[in-house]
């Protein structure tokens, strides 16, 4: 994304800095290094920090000052969730005319979240497995660590937009029930072997990449947003025990990349999924 919202203001930002760097007085300079100091870590993290920077921003309406919080945001591992939260203060304090600027600062999230995981999806993927693996060594129930992972996912893979787990009904071994789940609320929690992709996945015992779910004819819509769909059966022995399905809101954007690093998260989770329900 060369030219990309997002680089285009680092490369302005950074021509205008030099331009500063040539005319600043000592005050000036002083000033801009008391700036960078204070965003430190000291009694509050630098992740707070940033958060606060941001509701400031948003408040005194400088977009240049919003993207660069969002920026630092972004390398501090900000979720979507907090995110929301730290806007909707800035909404309060600042009132409704800060309105447009919290439009373009979703709008500018959104493509840095693109734009840094697609620079590199094999480190990003790699990254995300290493806080899954996190999460199992810390959390015992298994409902709690299926959380978790969905949430993490959600949070850290751009183009994940509704990640859930679907077991196995061991009363109805055809039938599958919503597990744990991050995103929308859907009413699909139940659904049968061969009904929907899911259905399909379980039935298969196969993994399904649906990259446009418009040409699909046995298909169940959750939202109108969904664009696209990949699920992985977990499978133990010669049986289905459940899957992971991701729905996303892009149409075409799975790889093969992402099929292999779901079937590592399937292994991973396994043994929490059997024990679920």
């Amino acid at each position: 994304m060369e030219n990309s919202k997002i680089q285009n203001f680092k490369n302005e930002r950074d021509r205008l800095n030099k331009v500063l760097s040539e005319y600043a007085s000592k005050t000036m300079k002083e000033f801009m290094g008391l700036d960078y100091r204070c965003y430190q870590a000291g009694a509050l993290t630098e992740k707070t920090k940033e958060l606060m920077g941001l509701v400031a921003s948003l408040v005194l309406r400088c977009d240049d000052c919003i993207n660069y919080h969002l920026m630092q945001c972004l390398e501090k591992n900000v979720s979507d969730e907090e995110l929301v939260d730290t806007l909707t203060i800035g909404l309060i304090v600042g009132g409704s005319i800060t309105i447009p600027h919290i439009r373009r600062a979703f709008d500018v999230w959104d493509e840095a979240k693109t734009t840094s995981f697609e620079a590199d999806h094999k480190e990003s993927f790699s990254k995300v497995i290493g806080m899954i693996k996190n999460v199992l060594t810390k959390t015992q129930n298994p409902r709690e660590t299926l959380e978790a992972v969905c949430l993490l996912l959600k949070n850290n893979v751009p183009h994940y937009d509704w990640v859930g787990y679907y077991i196995t009904d061991p009363n109805k071994p055809n039938e599958l029930v919503l597990g744990p789940y991050a995103g929308e609320p859907t009413e699909h929690t139940r659904i049968s072997f061969g009904q929907g992709i899911c259905g399909q996945a379980a039935d298969k015992k196969a993994n399904f990449i649906i990259q446009d779910v418009s040409k699909e004819t046995n298909y169940l819509s959750c939202s109108f947003r969904v664009k696209s769909e990949i699920v992985v059966p977990i499978i133990d022995g010669d049986k289905v025990i459940g899957e992971l399905d991701i729905d996303s809101h892009k149409i075409s954007p799975f790889t093969e990349e992402d099929e292999a690093f779901l079937e590592e998260i399937v292994e991973l989770t396994k043994e929490h999924a059997k024990h679920v329900l």
